[in-house]
């Protein structure tokens, strides 16, 4: 019988994650979905398209995911199975988001953005796993990656049965805080993938989402911010596809 070696000391650090997701899972107040939210600032339609700079900006996910699962197919680089899979998983995301997201903005409301919030769990889950197996160890790696494919679509189902956001929240945003400290505090590697360029542009898409109709009345009600966020998003999961795609296999295993 296979004994697993013990725990390292940067598994035993990402260990500790999970109790201090649980605790500020519980530690948070009642988090609602504010109606506020579904009230976007551009609404215009375009032939036929109700919402179209928001419907149709989602495109942008559709093509970068198509684009990922098509390098992460192909790729001939003897990448671990771990991070083969996460890489799936996250494009898989990306790809749903934006069918998701873009049926969400056709006509915005709480039963529709379950359909928006339940595939970037899955993207999510996917970076963590990757992240994780890239630079801590693979079965941290996929420890990650199947725990957050449960816990994340399970936090959408817990806000759909219960109406509170705070297990959500705890996935999307602790889950970015830990990502940030795993990426600053060790080291890249010759072969991970450019992560920090998915963090940027995430930032910026928050920071456009936040500011929807200051975008909106500083452009002239050209674009809103909402629009820029599904474009910015998108930017970061392309340039994540393209480090892959342009990874070219060792000698010998060029196909």
């Amino acid at each position: 019988m296979r004994v697993s070696p013990p725990l390292d000391r940067r598994e035993r650090i990402v260990l500790l994650a999970l109790p201090a997701g649980i605790a500020a899972w519980l530690l948070l107040p009642l988090i609602r979905q504010s109606q506020a939210y579904h009230q976007f600032a551009d609404q215009r339609g375009l032939l036929g398209v109700p919402n179209a700079a928001d419907v149709l900006s989602n495109l942008g996910f559709v093509a970068a995911g198509l684009l990922g699962l098509w390098w992460a197919g192909r790729e001939a680089r003897p990448r671990e199975p771990v991070v083969r899979a996460g890489l799936f998983v996250f494009f898989a995301g990306i790809l749903l988001t934006g069918f998701g997201s873009a049926y969400y903005h056709w006509e915005p409301s709480d039963a529709r953005l379950v359909f928006d919030r339940l595939p970037m769990t899955v993207a999510f889950a996917g970076v963590y796993g990757v992240v994780l197996a890239e630079r801590v160890s693979s079965r941290s790696g996929r420890a990650a990656l199947i725990l957050m494919l449960i816990v994340g679509p399970a936090s959408v189902l817990q806000w759909v049965v219960t109406g509170n956001l705070a297990l959500y929240a705890v996935v999307q945003f602790g889950g970015m805080i830990g990502l940030l400290v795993v990426l600053a505090s060790t080291p890249a590697g010759k072969d991970a993938l450019p992560w920090w360029y998915l963090v940027g542009w995430y930032i910026v898409a928050k920071l456009a989402e936040a500011g929807d109709a200051v975008i909106w009345r500083a452009t002239g009600q050209i674009v809103a911010g909402h629009a820029i966020k599904h474009l910015a998003a998108a930017t970061g999961a392309l340039a994540i596809a393209m480090a892959v795609g342009d990874r070219e296999p060792p000698a010998g295993r060029r196909e």
